[in-house]
């Protein structure tokens, strides 16, 4: 296992991540400049990057490895809205900091430095394994933006007012959503085997570049607003990040019987810290923000001991 290229993919995402926290501290950033940046990430940036990635997957790929798409459909879209309805049931959580915290559960750092980790350790295969789990959380984002439009939709309804369905302009907005329409056009692409010109795909690459970068760097200053809360939830939702997904999969692929190349690769995946798109979201709906910013710390200080812990447990059970 080479410790050291885990090392070398960590070492800028902290980087980036102080040098958010440091000019959040030094007041360089007001609210307003902070949430620009983070409208820059959530509303062009990423869209542009989740739909250039997904038209770079082979169609072949998709269309091969059937089963193990479901199973990563089940453990990221699917526990995505089994923890959602199940969140509701508690006061605590119910509404907006539901949504959060199932994507916490469900959602990882994957897209974001997968491959600057996984290739290192586990080799070449590792690309296609990143690929497949970037469709699935590609999936998984969408829910996400509509039930928080909902929410936000619910929010702005003055009581007594006429008003139109907040669930209506919750999916209207949602539906509206550039997070949404980029992968699925991505995907779309891919299946109908329409391949981008190089000129059109440079350009999405060339703004979707600025994904981590500026999404890494809104956390740091995210961080440098809010203090660090180390709460029974925080604690439980980062533990529950880095092992909860990863061993939900590793029992779906026995039960479906996938012997997939990627498979071991993909459990890896699901042990990654928690996406920073999680606590960009946190931040634009004004919701757990602290708590989403701890969780994303405590998660990433994890990666160095789940990563090799999955990589070696997954082997045994080869």
């Amino acid at each position: 296992m080479n410790l050291a290229g885990l090392f070398g993919a960590l070492v800028p995402v902290f980087f980036v991540l102080a040098l958010g926290y440091v000019a959040g501290k030094r007041n360089d950033f007001d609210a307003d400049q902070a949430s620009g940046l983070s409208k820059l990430a959530l509303n062009y940036a990423l869209p542009a990057s989740l739909f250039v990635g997904m038209t770079h997957i082979p169609r072949e790929l998709m269309l091969e490895q059937g089963r193990l798409l479901l199973a990563l459909v089940l453990v990221h879209p699917g526990l995505f809205l089994i923890s959602w309805f199940a969140l509701n049931f508690s006061k605590r959580f119910a509404g907006a900091p539901s949504v959060i915290y199932a994507l916490v559960l469900a959602t990882s750092a994957t897209p974001v430095f997968g491959l600057a980790i996984l290739e290192p350790i586990l080799g070449p295969s590792s690309a296609g394994a990143v690929g497949l789990v970037a469709v699935a959380i590609n999936l998984t984002v969408p829910l996400a933006v509509i039930l928080l439009e909902v929410q936000a939709a619910k929010s702005r309804q003055s009581p007594g007012g006429t008003q139109s369905n907040p669930i209506l302009q919750g999916l209207g907005s949602g539906l509206r959503s550039p997070l949404l329409w980029g992968p699925v056009l991505g995907v779309a692409f891919v299946l109908a085997e329409i391949h981008l010109p190089t000129a059109i795909a440079s350009s999405f690459e060339l703004i979707g570049s600025a994904t981590s970068g500026v999404a890494v760097f809104a956390v740091g200053l995210v961080l440098a607003a809010h203090a660090i809360r180390i709460s029974p939830p925080v604690l439980i939702g980062s533990l529950a990040r880095v092992t909860v997904q990863s061993a939900l999969l590793f029992v779906l692929l026995h039960l479906l019987g996938v012997h997939s190349p990627f498979a071991r690769e993909a459990v890896v995946c699901c042990s990654f810290p928690l996406a920073t798109v999680v606590v960009l979201f946190a931040a634009r709906y004004h919701v757990v923000e602290s708590e989403a910013a701890s969780m994303l710390l405590l998660s990433t200080l994890l990666l160095s001991v789940t990563v090799p812990t999955t990589v070696w447990l997954t082997r045994l059970a080869s």
